[in-house]
């Protein structure tokens, strides 16, 4: 089995169809960094340098290694992004005792949190703070999960 290394593209099934993720960033706490790829498909795209080259749908940290060793992820293809960076900032909903109060708006290089009752349309397209599994992942695909999505419910 091929050790994983920035570039990586990898293809993850749903019930929905392939998704494919794009290993963009190794964070040396968070670890990978993932770009979730749009769309689901029924084969390999024909032309997976401009499905890769093109948007996505919203970057997370993802445990690739792991997933690639348990074969939760099948290679596809290495495709490196010039000059990529990490986003300056992620989001994740904001509880206390259950109840949502609002989003924290994360800084990760510093981690530090600023708290924020409605999203600005600049907020709205930060990725999610946080690591997800291959479950929880697979969970979201299949659901229609975006950026967008995330928002409308709050």
């Amino acid at each position: 089995m091929r050790r994983v290394k920035l570039g990586d593209v990898f293809e993850i099934k749903t019930s929905k169809g392939s998704a494919y993720i794009h290993y963009v960033y190794k964070d040396n706490h968070l670890g990978q960094l993932i770009r979730v790829l749009p769309d689901l498909y029924s084969y390999l795209p024909d032309d997976l340098d401009k499905l890769v080259s093109g948007s996505h749908r919203f970057v997370v940290f993802f445990p690739l290694s792991a997933a690639n060793k348990k074969q939760q992820v099948k290679f596809v293809g290495n495709h490196l992004l010039d000059n990529y960076e990490k986003p300056k900032q992620m989001r994740t909903e904001h509880y206390i005792a259950g109840e949502f109060l609002g989003w924290d708006i994360i800084d990760t290089d510093t981690w530090k949190r600023k708290f924020v009752k409605k999203l600005s349309n600049k907020q709205r397209k930060l990725s999610p703070w946080g690591i997800w599994n291959d479950t929880l992942l697979v969970e979201r695909l299949e659901e229609g999960w975006s950026l967008d999505n995330w928002c409308s419910v709050r």
